[in-house]
């Protein structure tokens, strides 16, 4: 048989193979997938509130200790945080789709989990980095006029550079945080979403 005939028979059979695949084993398999992810979140979300309520204990101390109320404003915003991270899990569960034994059901199940998990890294600096960099601005903005008004004998150019350098760190630390949860979105959240949407689009074509 010579290259040519061979070419045929290959493109021949392969036009009419069908790769079948046994649905209980898949929804197994989507299953785990869901449950591991479902755990990752889990973990984050609790060790974010034990975070920011431990935040909140501490800038609560330090604001009746020195009686110094901007302390309050960023306690104020970790047990924001907080709150709002155990709201977000408890709306999300209310609006879950009812799950279903069928493997359709738990596809849709997991991408609006998915879907959910990117809207909210995607809009970190709304809900999460704005509000800080407000209290930590009117913190270091305090802390200047305070020590503007009291230090006589230190140079206004050294309480200035102070204060420049705590602003330029925490816009740093937000930039960092704010593609770090970008990055997880593009490599992570983003492949598995459409993942999930080619099995779901694949399912209901069959």
């Amino acid at each position: 048989m010579t290259s040519d005939e061979l070419r045929e028979t290959w493109q021949s059979r392969q036009t009419s193979f069908k790769l079948t695949i046994d649905s209980d084993m898949l929804l197994r398999e989507v299953k785990r997938n869901k449950n591991r992810f479902a755990a990752l979140v889990f973990l984050r979300d609790v060790r974010e509130v034990v975070i920011a309520s431990a935040m909140f204990i501490l800038f609560l101390h330090l604001g009746l200790k020195n009686n110094l109320w901007p302390f309050f404003l960023l306690a104020l915003w970790s047990l924001y945080i907080a709150v709002f991270m155990i709201v977000d899990r408890i709306s999300q569960r209310r609006k879950r789709p009812v799950l279903t034994e069928s493997l359709m059901g738990c596809v849709e199940s997991s991408l609006a989990q998915v879907a959910h998990q990117i809207w909210l890294l995607k809009n970190v600096f709304w809900w999460c980095i704005l509000p800080a960099n407000i209290g930590f601005a009117i913190f270091f903005g305090y802390l200047a006029w305070g020590t503007a008004r009291e230090s006589v004998g230190m140079p206004l150019v050294i309480i200035l550079a102070a204060i420049l350098g705590c602003f330029a760190f925490c816009i740093l630390v937000s930039t960092g945080i704010y593609y770090l949860n970008q990055y997880a979105v593009r490599k992570e959240l983003n492949p598995r979403k459409q993942e999930l949407e080619q099995l779901l689009s694949s399912i209901r074509e069959n």
